[in-house]
């Protein structure tokens, strides 16, 4: 049901390697991200480049690599460093051995941009090109995000876990700022320590449900990059020896954003019987010329295929109908 990439979007996409991975406050450059997911749903050529006008208006150049041998974690000024430093790398070992190396070192910070340095490596390794899994690995490394050191509890589920979080932050309020701004102010609060023991053991599955649903049952924007954070995260699984490591750093991120979110009600179960209209489902998101909505779909529609989740064909179906 997936269009193929087209020559069209890749060069696009190599186009827009002239921008920075953010402009503005940190908000993250969609653009790569979105034409790849418009090209799986099936967009012309015309929305393609009608895309690609219209992201491209307002976003920063990337500037110039500033002479750095061993670019800096964290560091956005190092950003045009870090391109040179994987595109090298992958030179010298190969894509699979990078990526292998790079995505462990990687997961503590995957608040990175609000997921979206995860979410831009899982598309730019379905894309297969070299330089824009440069640009993702450089996103994800000068953005690294990392909360706490990970500790655990016995007995403790990801639904009571979350819904703990919920409630002690439900009337915290926040600087003035964006999901990732928030998140680092979260950390810095007393009693974010109280929540910052997670369940010893998480499934796929059960986070799945959760993220799935904390959004459908609010269509918040915060909650919109859970869902498309985790699934680029398990798109990127083949190339992650310690599987359930990575998991536990997902709900760490998720759980901590979900604490700013505008929507903090405790998760419930969400039963829905829905049938997947995926032709239409996929020309109506293509016609909102939302990348989030786009992107949301596309991630939806993958995590069905993986996991048969009534809540993701729910998800794309409220996401659409809600104005």
């Amino acid at each position: 049901m997936y269009q193929p990439l087209t020559p069209t979007g890749l060069k696009l996409i190599k186009k827009s390697h002239r921008f920075a991975p953010t402009f503005g406050p940190r908000l993250s450059n969609h653009l790569p991200m979105a034409i790849l997911a418009m090209q799986r749903l099936g967009a012309s050529t015309d929305q393609l480049n009608a895309e690609y006008q219209r992201a491209s208006d307002h976003l920063d150049p990337l500037g110039d690599a500033q002479g750095v041998s061993s670019p800096t974690l964290g560091n956005k000024e190092h950003n045009a460093n870090f391109v040179e430093y994987y595109r090298l790398m992958q030179r010298e070992i190969g894509t699979e051995k990078t990526l292998k190396k790079t995505i462990p070192f990687l997961l503590p910070g995957i608040s990175a941009g609000a997921f979206h340095g995860v979410i831009r490596l899982a598309y730019a390794v379905e894309l297969d090109d070299i330089d824009e899994i440069s640009h993702a690995l450089a996103y994800w490394s000068s953005g690294y995000t990392p909360l706490v050191d990970l500790s655990f509890r016995q007995g403790l589920t990801a639904e009571a876990d979350l819904n703990h979080a919920l409630s002690l932050f439900h009337d915290q309020t926040y600087k003035e700022g964006i999901i990732i701004d928030h998140v680092e102010e979260l950390i810095t609060l007393p009693t974010y320590q109280i929540i910052a023991s997670q369940p010893n053991s998480l499934s796929l599955e059960e986070v799945a449900r959760i993220v799935l649903s904390q959004f459908s049952a609010s269509n918040d924007f915060t909650l919109l990059h859970g869902v498309t954070g985790f699934q680029a995260l398990v798109s990127l699984f083949p190339f992650v020896e310690n599987q359930d490591l990575a998991l536990h750093y997902f709900w760490q991120a998720y759980v901590a954003a979900a604490c700013t979110a505008a929507y903090r009600k405790p998760y419930q179960f969400l039963h829905s019987e829905v049938i997947a209209n995926w032709p239409h489902w996929f020309k109506q998101a293509l016609e909102t010329d939302n990348d989030h909505t786009i992107k949301l779909t596309y991630s939806c529609a993958r995590l069905y295929d993986r996991f048969k989740l009534p809540e993701a064909l729910y998800a794309i179906k409220y996401r659409l109908e809600t104005k």
